[in-house]
């Protein structure tokens, strides 16, 4: 296990989308997915991380798995099928940028994770898990709310009313990226629908150079990024690298603050101590999500595993 000896802060589980992109541009196939950058990214900060997904059998999957080794990620629930790894591109085409999807997702999309009851009692050892909207497992996602397993859901930029009463119901967190077609009162609006008189416990907006906002049913939280003034070499997974160091930041402060409260005489630990460190957990936990973006930025290809186009045996 890439665990064994690490002391650990928090345990989070991330299962669902993986994906390579791969950069004609520049010869460069680079691991990813919301999922794995997640996985990759809470790792990173010391946290045990595990990915579970469907995972392909060809020479794109070996990107990922390498890249998962090297961050110390479990990934060893993950089953392996028989397809391809999904695939997104960039390109030139007539002098223009190009980005676009080769092959539709994959194994992943024809063949969606399910979550049986091995894998949730696997889950159950984790403290929170992640899931997005491109992971094809909504459907599976009340079983991970029977279990009482705390669970973040990003919509990304796929939402709508619809979606928004169905899944608010299943998750705990819910991550939302602002929408160019909407408008800011329309983006905020999210925040309070899909929390208030719901499952839901918290809504977070990230809105790239404007910031981000986080409503906890009682107030709305904001928080400008750091330093957007210039420096980014590469902005690829800059939003899951911030909700990376915000999700995690906020499970461990307010997890060491319940065991403490667990323990404690109505002298020690009051109802207005724990609600005030839950808003402070809150604006500490924003600060290391634009800590976490801003190190991304810095790194060429989401977390810097990119391997040569040339490298990669096509399958016939």
């Amino acid at each position: 296990m890439p665990w064994k000896g690490r002391k650990c802060m928090i345990k989070i589980a991330c299962v669902g989308d993986n994906v390579v992109d791969i950069n004609y541009i520049d010869g460069i196939v680079n691991p990813g997915g919301n999922c794995v950058n997640v996985a990759v990214y809470c790792s990173q900060m010391g946290h045990k991380a595990a990915y579970v997904g469907v995972l392909a059998d060809d020479d794109y999957a070996k990107v990922i798995t390498d890249s998962l080794k090297k961050n110390q990620v479990a990934y060893d629930m993950s089953p392996v099928g028989h397809g391809e790894t999904g695939r997104c591109f960039i390109n030139l085409v007539d002098g223009d940028r190009i980005i676009g999807d080769e092959n539709d997702g994959g194994l992943l999309k024809a063949s969606p994770l399910r979550l049986d009851e091995k894998l949730i009692m696997y889950l159950k050892k984790f403290d929170i898990v992640h899931t997005s909207c491109y992971s094809y497992i909504d459907d599976e996602l009340e079983k991970i709310k029977d279990a009482g397993i705390p669970l973040l859901y990003d919509f990304s930029i796929e939402w709508d009313d619809e979606k928004i009463s169905r899944l608010s119901e299943v998750a705990d967190f819910a991550l939302f990226s602002g929408r160019d077609d909407k408008t800011e009162e329309e983006n905020m609006s999210v925040l309070k629908k899909v929390v208030d008189g719901r499952h839901c416990r918290m809504a977070i907006l990230t809105m790239g150079t404007q910031g981000a906002w986080v409503y906890d049913g009682h107030t709305v939280h904001t928080k400008k990024p750091y330093n957007i003034e210039g420096g980014a070499i590469d902005t690829t997974g800059c939003g899951d690298s911030w909700i990376s160091g915000f999700i995690s930041t906020y499970i461990e402060i307010t997890k060491r603050m319940y065991q403490m409260a667990t323990v404690s005489d109505e002298h020690f630990i009051q109802q207005k101590n724990v609600e005030d460190v839950k808003t402070h957990a809150i604006e500490m936990a924003m600060c290391m999500g634009n800590l976490k973006a801003r190190q991304t930025c810095r790194i060429k290809g989401a977390y810097g595993c990119g391997v040569p186009v040339d490298s990669i045996r096509k399958r016939d």
